[in-house]
């Protein structure tokens, strides 16, 4: 708010006030002056006086009335512009108190709960019960940690996501935005704001294109394997071909249809992830042998570099090994591919507290840093468009960052653009049993 506006609004309240004391002090000022000059009796004068009075109880009253009169006016005019300006919102919104109880709520938020004659439920608490609202997974939001209570305790909450069922039966998924309402004179918040967007054609849309996704990488590997396998079975008819350009098409041929083969596993990867299809076979094992295996076999991808292996001890995890092998391939992939130059690709097996931690570092070119906020992202690729761009669909980081999640782990990164990048990711440690040491 600027200081022009602010000093407007601590004005308002006075202007009735100092426009009545001005009248009044011109009146007792002059009025009697008046009063003594015209009038020559005693008993006249002190009838004049009464009447004197009245009049001036009358002329200020009026006064003071139409100047409450404008401001009320005005007060409600900017009251029904803010109610207008609420109820024409296409997301649903409403206020709640300090205590959780909803004050005010607009037209959207009783249509996409279909509320009953429009009326709003008391308070956050009897929302999420009546309406069942929980997060993707199904599991329900404990009461402190719903997005309005979080505002309360000045946290801001930016699109959760969370699903309730109408009262019909209808299943909705919805995106929840909460902020805190505080004033200058007090930090603490008074009431919190809360957005509700309802996304569920959205959601539609993306199972729909998920599934395509799906049924097209299916229908794609059929075709695929056949051209390998043609291509294959013409190399040994003809070894090296009639002539050298036969022998290198052919190599060419086998080498694409493997490239072609993994994107539209990856494809097939990602599908199964945002269906719920994934599935998880978890075993112990030793983190850093799976590390070992997998370096030893990328180890002839690149003849400029050198992938080192740092183990500090043994580190087992109880995990889905094909998948954290997955996870594995792609960071260290990605290294090579992003690191041209060549030079040692570093990478650490390693204990934390609780935690296995597994940290990868190249001396490639690094992300730009008006890109890494997006890197995780589905289909996004840092690079894309710039001179260092290596192709690729931007599958690989979104995929290794589900598959961890849903191992209850996590991945981050640090990177510099010109200096390199490392990626990080970390487990929980498996329960230590009698084999834990060989």
């Amino acid at each position: 708010m600027s200081h022009a506006a602010k000093a407007g609004r601590l004005r308002t309240p006075w202007r009735p006030v100092v426009v009545y004391a001005v009248v009044a002090v011109l009146w007792i000022t002059f009025s009697d002056m008046l009063t003594a000059l015209v009038v020559g009796g005693v008993g006249h004068f002190t009838l004049v006086e009464i009447l004197k009075g009245w009049v001036f109880v009358a002329a200020t009253s009026g006064l003071l009335y139409a100047l409450i009169r404008r401001d009320t006016l005005a007060l409600r005019r900017s009251e029904a512009r803010h109610r207008a300006s609420l109820e024409c919102m296409a997301d649903a919104l409403y206020l709640i108190d300090s205590q959780g109880r909803i004050v005010e709520a607009n037209r959207a938020m009783r249509t996409l709960f279909k509320l009953e004659g429009g009326r709003v439920p008391e308070d956050v608490q009897h929302l999420v019960e009546l309406f069942d609202i929980r997060r993707p997974d199904g599991s329900r939001v404990p009461r402190d940690e719903t997005p309005s209570r979080r505002a309360l305790r000045g946290e801001t909450v930016l699109e959760e996501e969370f699903q309730f069922r109408r009262q019909d039966g209808e299943l909705h998924y919805i995106h929840v935005t909460a902020s805190p309402v505080v004033s200058e004179a007090d930090p603490s918040p008074m009431l919190a704001v809360v957005m509700v967007r309802d996304v569920t054609e959205l959601k539609r849309l993306e199972r729909m294109r998920d599934e395509f996704l799906s049924i097209a990488a299916h229908e794609l590997r059929t075709p695929i394997t056949t051209i390998k396998g043609y291509a294959q079975l013409l190399d040994r008819w003809t070894p090296g071909g009639h002539e050298p350009r036969e022998g290198k098409a052919f190599q060419i041929l086998s080498r694409q249809s493997d490239r072609l083969s993994e994107l539209v596993q990856e494809l097939l990867e990602v599908s199964r992830l945002q269906l719920g299809r994934l599935e998880l076979r978890r075993q112990r094992f030793e983190l850093g042998e799976l590390v070992s295996e997998v370096l030893d076999r990328m180890e002839g991808v690149s003849s400029r570099h050198r992938l080192v292996l740092h183990r500090e001890g043994p580190v087992f995890v109880d995990a889905d090994r094909d998948r954290i092998e997955q996870v594995l391939t792609n960071l260290v992939d990605n290294a090579i591919k992003y690191s041209p130059g060549g030079g040692d690709i570093e990478v650490w097996v390693r204990s934390r507290g609780s935690l296995a931690e597994v940290s990868i570092r190249d001396q490639g070119m690094g992300i730009p840093r008006e890109r890494q906020g997006q890197v995780f992202e589905r289909f996004y690729r840092a690079h894309a468009g710039l001179g260092s761009d290596r192709g690729g669909m931007g599958i690989g980081l979104h995929l290794s960052e589900q598959i961890l999640q849903r191992h209850g782990g996590r991945i981050w990164f640090e990177s510099e653009e010109g200096k390199g990048s490392t990626f990080s990711f970390s487990l929980a440690l498996a329960e230590q049993t009698a084999d834990a040491h060989p």
